[in-house]
């Protein structure tokens, strides 16, 4: 049987290419880094698995330090020795080594180690992740979402041609300024792209409630798709408010980082989509639990992220095409950051706005090691 025997843990800052911004704050400025934490898992037949987790502390209480010191001296301990086919029992030790509060402990932390462990657990298989997931080998494409970032008419005009110069045709925004800007611009996105384009607004818990109900009207009328996390995480009863006052599609993603969590809003009719962050709810174990919650209440999947690396990505499209969804996934760290060193061969796997997965073994990715090093945060590796 299989063990964890080495965890390596590598702290690192890439490049920011882009200043993204959004209603609670920023995921980077142009010209600054973003903090990333890779864990290389090594099991006894020598085999290696990756994972990543990208902390931002305005989505999450996680941050550079408190992942890599909650890896180094909480997880690692905990999981050396652990069978790589436990994938339950991976988080069990993990969950007994940082308990949950409301809800899931240190999510992004476990979240690396869980896509690394999955990662050994399908090359072991002698499969692909999507396979060991139980889908098709064939399902191999993903059609990405393009972050729109410009709140006013002019300048999303600009960004949406930019997005469509790189082949992209579904498009996501930051709402959250005022409703009148935002019901301008969804109305600006919605003439420039295709009639079958998927639109999405993300608020970032940026409304409050008489606001949400003024523009999940607009919305509606501007033929946005869906509406992501308007109202504060824990205002639950806001959310009660606005489903009564509104027909369009809403959807949750600060108040749903467990599988509890999106059974709550999914067993009360609050959620139209399930949208699938394997980094915030703790990796693609707890991922399959919420998935199983939303096939069982009916609930189509969303794929987005928190502007995570190019690991978590392929993780992200491996585990959504296991179960048939073929996007938009709103998977936007190629938008704001430059992996380029570590992944030579990435233009690759994407380009033209899709996602085209490898036949190769587990997650069919692994960072250059050696550029990984060139970016080590050296503060962090003591």
């Amino acid at each position: 049987m299989s063990q964890i025997v080495a965890v390596e843990i590598f702290p690192v800052r890439l490049p920011i290419t882009r200043t993204f911004t959004f209603a609670s704050g920023s995921a980077g400025a142009k010209g600054g880094t973003a903090p990333h934490v890779f864990v290389k898992v090594t099991d006894s037949e020598g085999r290696v698995g990756w994972g990543e987790g990208r902390p931002v502390p305005q989505w999450s209480y996680e941050t550079l330090e408190t992942v890599v010191t909650t890896l180094r001296y909480h997880l690692a301990p905990a999981v050396i020795g652990q069978s790589i086919h436990d994938r339950w029992g991976l988080h069990r030790r993990m969950h007994m080594a940082i308990g949950r509060g409301p809800s899931t402990g240190q999510p992004i932390a476990k979240a690396a180690f869980d896509i690394a462990v999955h990662d050994l657990c399908a090359q072991a298989a002698g499969v692909t992740l999507r396979e060991f997931l139980g889908g098709s080998r064939e399902r191999r494409e993903m059609a990405l979402s393009y972050t729109l970032t410009a709140h006013t008419v002019d300048d999303i005009a600009h960004d949406i041609a930019a997005g469509q110069a790189l082949g992209f045709k579904h498009f996501n925004f930051k709402a959250a300024v005022d409703p009148q800007t935002d019901g301008d611009v969804a109305l600006a996105i919605r003439k420039r792209v295709d009639k079958d384009a998927f639109v999405w607004a993300d608020a970032n818990q940026g409304y409050r409630l008489h606001d949400a109900r003024q523009i999940a009207k607009l919305f509606s009328e501007a033929g946005v798709n869906i509406l992501e996390q308007p109202l504060l995480a824990d205002q639950k009863h806001q959310m009660r408010s606005l489903r009564q006052s509104t027909h369009l599609a809403l959807a949750v993603d600060e108040s749903s980082v467990s599988p509890a969590d999106f059974f709550a809003y999914a067993a009360e009719g609050l959620v139209d989509y399930l949208v699938i962050k394997i980094t915030r709810s703790g990796g693609l174990w707890p991922s399959l639990q919420q998935i199983a919650v939303a096939e069982s209440a009916g609930l189509p999947l969303l794929v987005s992220g928190l502007t995570d690396g190019f690991i978590t990505k392929i993780a992200a499209c491996q585990l959504a095409l296991a179960f048939g969804f073929v996007g938009p996934a709103a998977l936007n760290g190629s938008q704001f950051m430059d992996e380029s060193a570590l992944f030579p061969d990435k233009t690759q796997i994407e380009k033209g706005g899709v996602v085209c997965l490898n036949d190769r073994t587990g997650l069919g990715v692994a960072p250059d090691e050696d550029a990984l090093k060139h970016y080590l945060a050296k503060e962090l590796l003591t």
